[in-house]
């Protein structure tokens, strides 16, 4: 594995940096988890794919990070949406920066988040749908209920997403991805969309749609 580095971001960061021109993967953590978790997938992106895994700015406890507040008794409804939203510019101006920082292929950037992170990755995908190639978003779901008010329904016709959900998720239920994913329908997105017999988590044959869905995405 080809050695990680930082850049001087928005966002903190980690990197493993691969050559001119070639496809990106950016890593959108879950709540309470830090850069350093989805990083870990690195080794299973081809060594021609350059992985930055980016992380939210809101400390909670034991040294974890989120991308917005929850409110535990409804996670459905995000008690500050602002905040996605704030994090929303961040991510991007990360990814502007690091296009250029970089020399990444325009045309192949790639966002997949997990969790809250996937939540994100929705929400960057409708807001900046011109940036990226695909975005996955696993466990996750849309907590901006007014969302589709603050997007440009006219650009974001031919969006490109993968959706991964756990059938067993105890703290994503399955109906919140199937609500998000009726959303994105009637927003005239055609999702991706794939259920796991699996928990609050990423499983192997998950994983693996993953991979090979995202590199016939960038061939």
């Amino acid at each position: 594995m080809k050695e990680a580095d930082t850049l001087d971001l928005p966002l903190k960061n980690i990197v493993r940096k691969a050559g001119s021109k070639g496809p990106s993967i950016f890593f959108l953590h879950g709540f309470g988890s830090n850069m350093q978790d989805l990083f870990g997938l690195s080794p299973f992106f081809p060594e021609d794919w350059t992985c930055i895994s980016l992380q939210a700015s809101i400390p909670i406890h034991y040294g974890g990070w989120a991308w917005a507040e929850l409110n535990p008794s409804n996670i459905a409804k995000a008690p500050k949406p602002d905040q996605y939203l704030s994090h929303q510019e961040q991510i991007v101006d990360s990814i502007d920066q690091c296009i250029e920082l970089l020399d990444l292929d325009e045309k192949k950037v790639n966002l997949l988040g997990f969790s809250q992170g996937a939540s994100l990755s929705i929400i960057c995908g409708l807001k900046s749908p011109n940036i990226f190639n695909s975005l996955v978003a696993l466990c996750g779901f849309l907590p901006i209920e007014d969302l589709a008010n603050k997007i440009d329904k006219t650009k974001i016709k031919n969006t490109k997403i993968f959706m991964g959900n756990g059938k067993l998720d105890q703290r994503i239920p399955i109906h919140y991805a199937h609500a998000s994913r009726d959303g994105l329908i009637e927003l005239g997105i055609k999702p991706d969309y794939r259920e796991y017999n699996s928990e609050h988590t990423i499983p192997n044959d998950c994983l693996n749609d993953v991979i090979v869905w995202l590199k016939k995405m960038n061939e």
